[in-house]
């Protein structure tokens, strides 16, 4: 991993985000720890860790096509969870969506986002 390239990646998400990005978090998948983040929270960080392995064994169990580059969960008080999942690790953000255009979120940001994720893990 590149430690360099994966605090670039969280200051390219404040930049496009702005306002819109309450916190994000990188943390591996085999443990649920942080790695690096903005605003970190280390119990969401096990919390969703564990949601997207139990996400990945129902749609298993329910023979669904496996979980892509991210899923979404819209939340209560016009914020948004998105967590993108590669290789051994996950990169969680906690949007305001009163801040955040669901077109250029799903268009534009999350596209680069989890390019520039992806260059980090390879990297």
């Amino acid at each position: 991993m590149n430690l360099k390239k994966l605090k670039s990646t969280v200051e390219e998400l404040k930049e496009d985000f702005g306002p819109g990005l309450l916190a994000t978090d990188v943390y591996s998948s085999e443990s649920g720890q942080s790695i690096f983040g903005y605003n970190t929270n280390p119990q969401a960080c096990a919390l969703f860790n564990k949601v997207t392995g139990d996400l990945n064994s129902a749609l298993r169990g329910a023979k669904f096509p496996e979980l892509g580059n991210y899923y979404m969960l819209d939340l209560v008080d016009e914020k948004m969870v998105v967590v993108v999942t590669l290789a051994d690790y996950q990169l969680g953000m906690l949007l305001d969506k009163t801040q955040t255009s669901l077109g250029l979120l799903l268009n534009v940001h999350l596209p680069k986002a989890v390019d520039s994720f992806e260059e980090a893990i390879v990297g």
